[in-house]
């Protein structure tokens, strides 16, 4: 059984992650905690967000905010910066003050590409978000090298690997629609695949955006799988998504309650509640991640949760 350390549990304080271009206005207020941030986490992009002439005023936007202390981690939201290249990755690790952030977002990572990301950050505390956003991870051989090489490096120094969705969808000529899930379309066997390699070895695994900001429907039944798939953190395009990313990472209160009995150390080999096995051997690792959630997001109880989902309540 895989020995989950506390790293993989701890990415739950990613909550929803928002992507915000490196020029917004709110920008310097949200980051040094003077205002309440939309999001527990937060990704400042100088890539797809931003048009090519405004990528310099990004990068004049990011070294001034940084001659200035940023908010502690208590008044403030997890910072990443998404660069366009690795060249631009370095430009901004030699800015003064980069290690007040959290780290950087690895857009389009690769096997032969990651080391060097890796090593522009050692000697710190900054953290990679590796985004897996290419067809080539269609093939598993490539998701297992792409593994073995974190792994190396250690799992720590990553926040989480982020799906990219819409650009391997975009690889199909495809994109999302209205009312259907990522779990119901091609997407499907490659997020499966990339949680059955990925989590089991302790590394943290972020779900792809949904960018029908108005199917508030479809993103909480999406949400709903991609908790039950052990995904830690969804990515969140609008603010409004936030709450209902975040809402579905709570556990109800049967499930908290089975987890803390599993964890008991005078708890039966095996036993149920509420007409559900339980079995300690097999199920603590789910019960820690079920108190992980509880601890970061709360608890509901499940006829609350179902009376929201179906009257669009939540």
């Amino acid at each position: 059984m895989t020995d989950f350390g506390s790293h993989m549990f701890s990415a739950y304080k990613l909550g929803a992650t928002l992507y915000m271009p490196a020029i917004h206005p709110k920008v310097p207020d949200i980051v040094s905690g003077l205002a309440p941030s939309p999001a527990s986490s937060i990704v400042l992009c100088l890539e797809d967000a931003l048009r090519e002439e405004d990528i310099e005023k990004g990068i004049r936007t990011l070294t001034e905010l940084l001659k200035t202390r940023l908010g502690s981690i208590d008044s403030r939201p997890q910072v990443f910066i998404r660069p366009r290249s690795y060249d631009m990755a370095c430009r901004l690790r030699a800015i003064d003050g980069i290690t007040q952030i959290d780290g950087f977002v690895l857009p389009k990572a690769r096997p032969e590409t990651a080391p060097d990301w890796i090593s522009l950050l050692s000697g710190t505390t900054l953290k990679l978000m590796p985004t897996l956003e290419t067809p080539e991870f269609f093939d598993p051989a490539r998701l297992i090298q792409f593994r073995d090489l974190l792994l190396s490096a250690g799992p720590d120094r990553i926040a989480a690997v982020r799906i990219g969705g819409n650009d391997l969808l975009g690889s199909m000529a495809l994109r999302r629609v209205r009312g259907m899930t990522a779990y119901e379309g091609p997407l499907s066997w490659f997020l499966s695949m990339a949680a059955s390699i990925l989590i089991p070895a302790g590394i943290p695994v972020s779900a792809p955006v949904f960018d029908i900001i108005e199917d508030t429907e479809t993103l909480r039944r999406e949400v709903e799988r991609d908790v039950q798939m052990g995904f830690v953190s969804k990515t969140a395009i609008h603010p409004a998504q936030v709450p209902i990313i975040e809402g579905a990472l709570s556990v109800s209160e049967e499930d908290l309650r089975a987890a803390r009995a599993i964890l008991d150390r005078d708890a039966s080999a095996v036993f149920q509640i509420g007409g559900v096995m339980c079995e300690p051997a097999t199920h603590a690792a789910w019960a820690r991640r079920t108190l992980a959630r509880a601890d970061r997001f709360g608890c509901h109880s499940y006829g609350q949760a179902r009376y929201q989902r179906e009257t669009g309540t939540g």
